[in-house]
């Protein structure tokens, strides 16, 4: 029986890329840093100790972390016995956001550019707000600015709730993001205008990357919060990636737990599991991995990792959420069959120490646990396909258009 489980923990690179200065990230290192900084306990007296995460390490999370940016993260156990296979992965896409990330993994890579509005006190051009203002028929809007997620329902919530008017904004990604109240605007609602405006966009010149709607309750600025009722709205691939491969040609299924499903546009998805939070997200994934047949994936994305602590500069949220994490992956290794695959990894970096609340162009780690598989250093792939080129290759599909086969 052959099955592959895919656990992706969003943003957490290991070390600043080759190419990481085109995008003003030279030096950046998301686990990295967020080591150092739990090592010297750096203004928060709640925390004391090293980052502590065994099994990570035991799978080569350090080692891997240690070849991508030349240095083993302060405090991880340097012997603790290596299970796994590691190395670390380039990307070859043209940005540093979350479908380029994702769907490089799945054999897909963005070679082409995506559209980003840029910076400005008016940021989206009238002719799509006009076509917006026509399609939707809402009488108009707040926003229209540059600004992080948290805030502007900060800044602008209150106007909100008045005037009912979406708040519409976006950020150095190439997104268009929608935020309203679910009480005051509905979710329902806030979902059908998100969907017009994807279909405005698609037919544009703008290549958008996502539309996202982003609900939030509260009464008022000092209680303002995001919901779990995100929905992104992404374009479709544009190519095969190696879920849908193995859907079309070995009639195979893929679960897409978490997020997952809405970066590949449902393409290459037989079903979708939405769950929230490092726990239950880990408790889905156990779940999916004893129904499991054969010729199966279980793709799972842990977003809260790049959400609530990456973009939102938190060190000490990511190092705990990490060690939460880390504390659950025995009970996932030891209801694994033989000839099953686990891989964990990233899809980019988001540096909570970093200048800025973006995403950071790091090297991401490729973890490799199979009882199979005897544990080895599998280098620097040169593209983040070379995972989907292994999974391919394991479940005997044709061969992707790039990446090399790890195993």
């Amino acid at each position: 029986m052959k099955r592959v489980f895919i656990i992706l923990l969003d943003s957490l690179g290991i070390g600043y890329s080759k190419d990481a200065y085109k995008f003003g990230d030279k030096g950046s290192n998301t686990l990295g840093h967020i080591a150092e900084v739990c090592n010297k306990n750096i203004g928060n007296i709640n925390r004391k100790g090293n980052l502590y995460i065994p099994n990570l390490t035991s799978l080569g999370l350090g080692l891997a972390t240690k070849h991508a940016s030349g240095k083993f993260p302060v405090g991880l156990d340097k012997n603790k016995k290596i299970i796994a296979s590691y190395g670390y992965a380039s990307s070859i896409s043209s940005g540093k956001d979350t479908c380029s990330g994702h769907w490089e993994i799945s054999g897909v890579p963005v070679l082409f550019d995506w559209h980003y509005f840029k910076k400005r006190e008016n940021t989206f051009p009238n002719k799509i707000l006009k076509k917006i203002l026509l399609k939707t028929n809402i009488f108009g809007y707040l926003g229209n600015c540059h600004d992080s997620g948290t805030n502007i329902i900060y800044k602008l919530g209150e106007e909100h709730i008045k005037t009912k008017k979406p708040i519409i904004y976006t950020s150095s990604d190439s997104v268009f993001q929608i935020a309203c109240h679910e009480k005051i605007f509905s979710v329902e609602k806030l979902y059908k205008i998100s969907n017009i405006i994807r279909k405005i966009l698609n037919k544009s010149k703008y290549k958008i990357n996502r539309v996202i709607a982003r609900p939030f309750l509260g009464t008022n600025r000092n209680n303002f919060y995001r919901t779990n009722n995100r929905l992104d709205i992404t374009v479709k691939p544009h190519g095969d990636t190696v879920m849908y491969k193995l859907i079309k040609e070995i009639n195979g299924k893929v679960v897409a737990i978490g997020k997952v499903s809405d970066i590949y546009s449902n393409i290459g998805i037989t079903k979708s599991v939405k769950s929230f939070g490092i726990k239950n997200l880990f408790l889905q994934t156990l779940k999916y991995i004893k129904k499991s047949s054969n010729n199966s994936i279980v793709f799972t994305n842990f977003v809260d990792f790049d959400s609530l602590w990456g973009h939102r500069r938190d060190v000490y949220g990511y190092a705990k959420g990490l060690e939460l994490f880390d504390s659950m992956i025995p009970k996932m290794i030891k209801i694994l069959k033989s000839k099953d695959l686990l891989i964990f990894l990233s899809d980019h970096g988001c540096d909570p120490t970093w200048y800025g609340t973006n995403h950071t162009r790091e090297y991401i780690p490729i973890l490799l646990y199979s009882r199979n598989i005897k544990p080895c250093f599998i280098g620097h792939r040169k593209t983040f396909s070379d995972i989907a080129q292994t999974i391919s290759s394991y479940f005997g599909l044709s061969k992707m258009d790039y990446g090399k086969s790890i195993i």
